[in-house]
């Protein structure tokens, strides 16, 4: 294994607590999409899908209802498949139709689509099932050409309602809508509809009852010194919008432009150049076009859509002239660090990298480093562009960097033709390594960190339990995340200098209320011009089981709540926003024993004993996050809950107190379940003979990332160690304590004491 690969298993070890979010996008097993009008109608206009599969084989049916198509494909894991559908297919009538393509997989996959003929093409990603919304606006780019377009597919549904409020002018059965004008109509399954008009549709408002996939272009748009060409996108629903854009111009255009639409009413967007700042105020629906001569950096106050139009017609070193292609940009804070997509052999072919970091060192394409294909970069303010030609290749690609994020562009140029579209969340691999969701972005004078709702949900916590090591600055709920912004010099945010830089951390806690325990512990740290590398915090291995009596107590951590992969091998890794779960047993051939959980507490140290939170008291559930999994043994006992830490604290001791109860003896302690602390006091017997010994599972390893940011870094440090003792109350209940027995085993009892608890 090689040292970048050893880095990515590494990385994957310490970002679990990022995987919720990721595991969205690998539910991409159903597309519904559309083969829009293409200028040129004639037999050679095809309409291509290529399936790309991630560390999976896949077998992929692509199907249509009417005119009828049916086919089903096997592709190799780590490869691509094409599938492709003639003019038949192609949408070209006035009304209503059952001409959804409708894609399904067994195994997570990406799907990109070409419309193509001899002297047209443009390309899209398209969007998986669960990446649709129920609303969304037109982008229609407004210029010479034939009929601007738009398409609303109805894949899953066996009937959705469209809603349709018009922005321009579109005839519907022999009716015609003005600018304000709506109107209702009804989809079946597998169905589809398109509307074209001369006049620019950007702002026409669709609102649905259930998902649609919608999609917009040109059937033929005149770009700047070039002939006409088809453009095609599929639209992002207002929920997938984002608030902050980075735009770089392709090639060295100075013509090409972006549209803006805004989905909310008083959304204020700023756009920062070289030039002096411009702003804007949009309703919804409300758009601006911007011509993009320089690289761009768009902040919106609520969340927008912005599109790229290629419309120049000519660059250095190419020869011939090109056709326009029209592209979404994507939210410069939702990148990933590892993408597929796919090129044709019929172009020269670019991709356009957006990062935020320092340089292009640790960037892999198709297993080599950037640097070994024709790249130029382009900067500004925190963000750098990469332009790299991949000449004319054939196929499905693989992108990733080791450390930072980054969104991808993909277009290819040729004689009178071109085609361009935006990799995001939804073209998602896992790659070397899974994904980070959550993601900071260091600002001049603020940070913002985003969390994926999963992370809080499964800790149990609400928007109100997140907040900065000062706890009045706080998270703020949006629609897919958390996001809370960390002051530098505010909110306990501190300054340090170290060898001529400056360094701003904080920490994110996600608190138990009333208490001072944290089920979620994010460090962060803004850094200039630093990168750092991935650091393992190692603690030596201690025993993990003992015997008190005649029993033989063991517990084990497993790796999930499926308890069928024991953890064995110590150091093991754990961090705090994930779960423990344990088992408990009493190894003996006696099947009438059981075994009970009396009480568990947790104490940030051993020698702080009265500073302790409940998990377990009285055989009752106190943390909310507790869950008992049910055996059908009794001799064992099998709980997990959501990690958690102290404040100012390193570490955390569990004490658990366990009652052996023999089922000749019931009703005993093990069968009364939870009871109150006076009941407990009224069951107690002369018979019970009460001593404990310590256990200790581990070690436990928590490890430190720091991830590297342009004019700033990351570190994500899950700073807790967990220590398991387990005290064992055993109820004799007429059973011989054999002394003998521990000589001749040769074994230790490790600590003996009394518990009057």
């Amino acid at each position: 294994m090689d040292r970048h690969s050893t880095m990515f298993l590494l990385l994957c070890a310490v970002c679990s607590l990022f995987q919720a979010f990721s595991d969205a996008g690998q539910m991409q097993t159903k597309f519904a999409t559309a083969f829009m009008t293409n200028y040129n109608q004639s037999s050679n206009a095809i309409f291509q899908l290529y399936l790309v599969t991630c560390d999976k084989a896949a077998t992929v049916s692509v199907t249509v209802s009417q005119p009828f198509f049916n086919k089903t494909v096997h592709v190799h894991k780590d490869s691509s498949s094409l599938v492709t559908l003639d003019q038949k297919y192609m949408i070209t009538e006035k009304d209503v139709t059952s001409k959804v393509i409708l894609v399904t997989s067994d195994v997570a996959i990406s799907v990109f689509a070409f419309s193509t003929s001899k002297h047209v093409s443009d390309a899209m990603t398209c969007l998986p099932q669960e990446d649709l919304g129920k609303e969304y606006y037109i982008i229609t780019p407004e210029g010479s050409g034939k009929s601007k377009q738009f398409a609303v597919a109805n894949g899953f549904e066996d009937e959705v309602q469209v809603h349709i409020t018009v922005s321009g002018s579109i005839t519907y059965k022999g009716k015609s809508y003005k600018t304000g004008d709506s109107f209702t109509l009804l989809l079946g399954k597998q169905q589809v509809v398109q509307f074209q008009s001369s006049d620019d549709l950007t702002g026409t408002k669709i609102s649905s009852s259930a998902p649609v996939a919608v999609f917009a272009g040109h059937t033929c748009f005149t770009g700047i010194g070039s002939y006409c060409d088809t453009l095609i996108e599929q639209v992002h629903p207002v929920e997938n919008w984002g608030e902050v854009f980075t735009v770089f111009p392709f090639f060295t255009h100075t013509k090409d432009i972006i549209t803006i639409v805004g989905g909310n009413s008083d959304t204020l967007v700023t756009i920062h150049s070289s030039k002096p700042a411009t702003q804007h105020r949009l309703q919804e629906g409300g758009h601006v076009q911007i011509t993009v001569d320089n690289i761009l950096l768009i902040n919106a106050t609520k969340p927008i859509m912005v599109s790229y139009l290629f419309q120049e017609s000519s660059s250095a070193g190419k020869q011939y002239k090109y056709d326009p292609f029209i592209t979404t940009v994507p939210p410069s804070l939702l990148g990933r660090r590892y993408y597929k997509f796919v090129t044709q052999s019929r172009y020269d072919n670019f991709i356009l990298i957006v990062s935020q970091t320092s340089s292009d060192s640790k960037f892999y394409l198709d297993g080599k480093l950037l640097s070994s294909y024709p790249t130029t970069m382009k900067e500004f303010n925190e963000f750098r562009g990469w332009q790299v030609s991949l000449g004319k290749t054939e196929g499905q690609h693989e992108i990733y960097h080791e450390t930072s994020t980054f969104t991808l562009y993909v277009f290819g140029t040729e004689s009178d033709i071109s085609y361009g579209y935006s990799v995001g969340k939804s073209a998602l691999c896992p790659g070397p390594t899974q994904e980070p969701e959550c993601s900071i972005r260091c600002l001049p004078d603020i940070a913002e960190y985003i969390l994926p709702h999963s992370l809080v949900s499964d800790a149990d916590l609400d928007v109100l339990n997140i907040h900065l090591k000062d706890p009045l600055c706080r998270a703020k709920k949006e629609k897919d995340h958390y996001l809370i912004r960390i002051p530098y010099t505010r909110c306990g945010s501190n300054v340090l200098h170290e060898d001529g830089k400056t360094f701003y951390t904080n920490t994110i806690y996600g608190t138990i209320p009333d208490t001072d325990v944290h089920r979620i512990e994010i460090p962060v740290r803004c850094e200039m011009e630093s990168n750092k590398t991935l650091e393992l915090i190692i603690n030596p291995k201690v025993k993990n089981s003992i015997c008190k009596g005649y029993y033989n107590i063991s517990m084990g951590l497993y790796q999930s709540d499926s308890f069928t992969e024991p953890i064995t091998q110590y150091p093991h890794e754990i961090d705090l926003h994930s779960n423990l779960h344990v088992e408990l047993e009493v190894e003996s051939e006696d099947k009438e024993l059981q075994i009970f959980i009396e009480r568990l507490i947790a104490s940030p140290s051993l020698e702080e004993t009265n500073r302790k939170y409940k998990v377990i008291q009285n055989g009752c559930q106190v943390d909310s996050t507790l869950r008992v999994h049910p055996v059908t043994d009794r001799r064992l006992q099998r709980f997990s809950f959501h990690a958690f830490k102290f404040e100012n604290f390193h570490d955390v001791y569990l004490s658990c107190n366990v009652i052996i109860c023999h089922n000749s003896t019931s009703p005993n302690r093990c069968t009364q379940g939870c009871i109150s602390s006076r009941q407990r006091r009224d069951i107690r017997t002369s018979k019970e003979q009460v001593d404990s010994a310590r256990l200790s599972q581990g070690p436990l390893v928590f490890v430190s990332e720091e991830k590297p940011t342009h004019g700033g870094s990351f570190t994500l440090t899950s700073v807790l160690s967990v220590v398991l003792c387990v005290t064992v109350i055993s109820a004799v209940l007429g059973l011989v304590v054999q002394k003998e027995y521990y000589r001749r085993q040769q074994r230790v009892l490790l600590q003996s004491s009394s518990d009057s608890s």
